[in-house]
C-alpha cells in the first residue's frame, strides 16, 4: 500500500482530538493467574495474526500546509516491540492500583507518527491475575475499537487457532507526498465527493451501501430529536474537563441483571441503565442542593439500544439505534427504575423516527462505542445529554490467551464532547457484567464517589 484514504468516520474522530478530548478507546482484559504470560508471548502472538488487520501496521501521513487530507500509509519503521509494553502495579495490585493505571495511561495520546494502537502486559496484580490493556485510537480501522484487537490475540480454546501465515512477507512501500498531491490536483472537482462516499462505504460491512446511508441518517435522525427535548439539565458532570483521567472497574453476574430485567418486565440493557441511575443518584446527593438540583430534570444518557424485529435475521446483526434516555436517579427502589426505563426505551424503540435512524450493524460489537462517539460530536452544540452508557453484548464463553484463560474485560469509552467528564462502558462476557468508567481527574466529586456509588448499586440486584 503506497496510501490510502481515511473515510469520513476516521476524519471525524481526529478532529475531535483537541484540546482536552483524547480519542483513545480501550479494553482492560484480565486473566487468570495461571500458566504466565510474558511480553514475548503477547508480542508473538500479535506478530503472527497483524496481517489480519493491515491497519496495524499503518500510520498517518499529514500532507505539509493542510495541501490534502492525512492519510494511511505503510509505517517503513514499523518496530512491534515498540507498541508492545509491560508495566507492573505497586502492592497490593488491586482495582484502585489498576484504575490508576489506566487513568494514568489514558492521559496521554497516541503518536501519530506511529501506528495508533498500544498493548500493555501489566503484572504485579492482586491474587496472581495478569491484565492486559489494549490502547486504540478511534480512527486506527473503520469502526474497530479495541475490543475489536482484542479478538486478534485471544482464541476459543486452551489450544491456538492455526492462523494461515500471509501469502507474501510484508514489506513496507515509502509514501509519495508529491505523488499524492499531483493525483489530487489532477481529480475532477468531483473527486473529493467521490472519496467522501467511498470512505462512508468502507467505514461499515457486510453491506456498505445501505449502512452508510443507515449512519447518516442515524445521526441526523438522532440530533433532531435532541434539538425537540428540553436541555439536559446542568451536572457536576458537565464542566469543561482536563486532558488527564481516572479509571474504575466494577462487575456483577449476568444472571442477577437477567432475573431483575426479566421480573420488571425489562431487559439486561435497561436492568444496566438502572444501575447506572442508582449509581448517579448517589453520587449527586453525596454532591447537596448546592452543587445539583434538578428542578425535576432527570439526567440525560445517550445510549446505544437494539430495535430489531423479532422476525429478523440473527445473521443479519443488530439494529441499532442511539437513543436519549432519562434517568431516573431520584428513584430509590431498584424495580421501580427498570420499569421506568423500560417505559422509555419500549416507546422509543417502537418510534419511527428511532427506527428511521436505525443502523444495522455485525455481531462485532464496536457499533455503540462508535455511534456514540459519532453522536456526540455532532450534537457538542445542543447540551442534549450529561453522559454516554455504551452497553456491548460480548461473547458468553471463555477465551483464552496462550492457554490462559480471560477473566473479565472492562471498556474504555472516551470523554467526548469536551463537557463532558463521565463515560460509563458496559460489555458482558462469560456470564458477567463488566463496568468500565472513565472520567476527567479534576471530576469533583471525583470519580471515586462514583464507584462508590455503583458498588451500592450493584449490592441491589443480589
Amino acid at each position: 500500500m503506497s496510501s490510502q484514504e481515511l473515510s469520513p468516520a476516521d476524519r471525524s474522530s481526529l478532529a475531535a482530538e483537541r484540546g482536552a478530548i483524547n480519542m483513545a478507546v480501550g479494553g482492560m482484559l484480565v486473566f487468570d493467574s495461571e500458566p504466565a504470560l510474558t511480553r514475548a508471548m503477547v508480542a508473538e502472538r500479535i506478530g503472527e495474526r497483524i496481517h489480519l488487520v493491515p491497519r496495524l501496521r499503518h500510520r498517518l501521513e499529514e500532507p505539509p500546509l493542510g495541501l490534502a487530507n492525512p492519510v494511511w500509509t505503510d509505517d517503513t519503521a514499523f518496530d512491534l516491540d515498540w507498541h508492545v509494553r509491560q508495566l507492573s502495579l505497586p502492592a497490593p495490585g488491586g482495582d484502585a492500583e489498576l484504575g490508576a493505571l489506566v487513568g494514568r495511561e489514558f492521559s496521554h495520546r497516541l503518536d501519530r507518527s506511529r501506528p495508533l494502537w498500544e498493548a500493555t502486559l501489566i503484572e504485579g496484580m492482586e491474587g496472581g491475575r495478569q491484565g492486559l490493556l489494549f490502547k486504540v485510537h478511534h480512527a486506527l480501522v473503520d469502526g474497530m475499537a479495541a475490543i475489536g484487537m482484542a479478538a486478534l490475540v485471544l482464541d476459543p480454546s486452551e489450544e491456538a487457532l492455526e492462523i494461515p501465515a500471509p501469502d507474501h512477507e510484508w514489506s513496507p512501500r515509502k509514501y509519495d507526498m508529491r505523488r499524492h498531491v499531483a493525483r489530487l490536483a489532477s481529480g475532477p472537482p468531483k473527486r473529493a465527493q467521490r472519496l467522501m462516499r467511498e470512505g462512508m462505504l468502507r467505514a461499515l460491512d457486510p453491506d456498505p451501501r445501505r449502512a452508510a446511508a443507515d449512519m447518516l441518517r442515524n445521526s441526523e435522525v438522532a440530533l433532531e430529536l435532541a434539538r425537540q427535548r428540553p436541555s439536559a439539565p446542568m451536572t457536576p458532570l458537565n464542566r469543561p474537563i482536563s486532558p488527564n483521567r481516572r479509571y474504575a472497574i466494577a462487575h456483577g453476574d449476568l444472571s442477577t441483571f437477567k432475573a431483575a430485567g426479566k421480573a420488571a418486565g425489562g431487559t439486561v440493557n435497561d436492568t444496566a441503565l438502572a444501575v447506572v441511575s442508582g449509581m448517579l443518584g448517589r453520587y449527586l446527593a453525596a454532591v447537596g442542593p448546592d452543587g445539583f438540583n434538578d428542578a425535576g430534570h432527570s439526567p440525560v444518557a445517550l445510549v446505544p439500544v437494539s430495535v430489531r424485529e423479532p422476525d429478523e435475521s440473527g445473521e443479519l446483526g443488530n439494529r441499532i439505534s442511539t437513543v436519549l434516555v432519562d434517568l431516573p436517579v431520584a428513584e430509590h427502589d431498584l424495580t421501580k427504575r427498570i420499569q421506568a426505563i423500560t417505559a422509555q426505551t419500549s416507546q422509543l424503540k417502537d418510534s419511527a423516527a428511532v427506527r428511521a435512524g436505525a443502523l444495522m450493524v455485525g455481531a462485532a460489537g464496536w457499533a455503540p462505542p462508535l455511534v456514540s462517539g459519532m453522536l456526540a460530536r455532532a450534537m457538542g452544540s445542543v447540551r442534549a445529554f450529561n453522559l454516554v452508557v455504551s452497553n456491548v453484548p460480548g461473547p458468553q464463553q471463555p477465551f483464552y490467551l496462550s492457554g490462559v484463560r480471560l477473566l473479565t474485560i472492562y471498556p474504555v469509552v472516551p470523554l467526548n464532547p469536551a463537557n463532558q467528564g463521565l463515560t460509563v462502558g458496559i460489555l458482558s462476557y462469560d456470564g458477567q457484567m463488566c463496568f468500565g468508567l472513565l472520567a476527567d481527574r479534576d471530576l469533583d466529586p471525583p470519580l471515586a464517589m462514583a464507584a462508590a456509588g455503583l458498588q451500592s448499586a450493584l449490592g441491589e440486584l443480589r
